[in-house]
This record gives C-alpha cells, structure tokens and sequence, in this order.
C-alpha cells in the first residue's frame, strides 16, 4: 500500500470517527430496580435490591406510585416488592419517576 492511499484510509478513519455523536453512558437514562422495600418516606424510598444490595432512591411530587388501590410513597410497607424506573444523576443518586407495587413477601409465599 502506498502512503498516499494510507494517508486517505486514516483520513476517512478519523472522519468517521468524529462524526460520531458522544453519548453518556448512564445519566438521565432510565433505570429499573427491582426489590423490597426495606423503608418509605415522603422523600424517599430504601429497598434491597434482587442481588441483595441497599439503594437508595429519591422521591419527588411528581413520582407516581402504580398501585391498587392508590397509596402514597410513605404508606410503603416494608416488605413490599416494587419496581422503580429511576433517573441517575451525575453523583450516581437515583430519583424515581414510577415505582410499580407487587405484593409484600408473605403475600407471596
């Protein structure tokens, strides 16, 4: 190969690869975490994740709680099983933008 024809493939290379847009890895991505809940507040929700692990995610006034019959964040029964599709931030918190009610775990058994 001749340089000439090497210099206009790394040209077309770099071309391309500037061309491509950057993308964030996870923030402002939804995000699913499935578990129990632990403990509910106002503000926010402690659960143990499927792989046992606590998180930790942030409530606001506009989260929506999906559960029949409707209740509230803080009326959250330790126990229950949720699902939360949550928004990471930049410092890694996550604040919830639904959180999906199951049953409580005695329910289940």
């Amino acid at each position: 190969m001749t340089a000439r024809y090497t210099w206009l493939i790394l040209a077309a290379v770099l071309l391309a690869l500037g061309s491509t847009p950057a993308v964030s890895a996870h923030e402002g991505h939804d995000h699913k975490v499935m578990g129990t809940v632990t403990m509910a507040a106002a503000d926010h929700v402690m659960l143990k994740d499927k792989d046992g692990k606590d998180v930790i995610v942030k409530v606001t006034k506009d989260t929506q709680v999906k559960a029949k019959p409707s209740i509230k964040v803080e009326e959250l029964k330790a126990g229950t099983r949720v699902v939360i599709t949550a928004v990471e931030a930049k410092d890694k918190s996550m604040t919830a933008k639904t959180i999906e009610v199951g049953v409580t775990a005695a329910a289940a058994k």
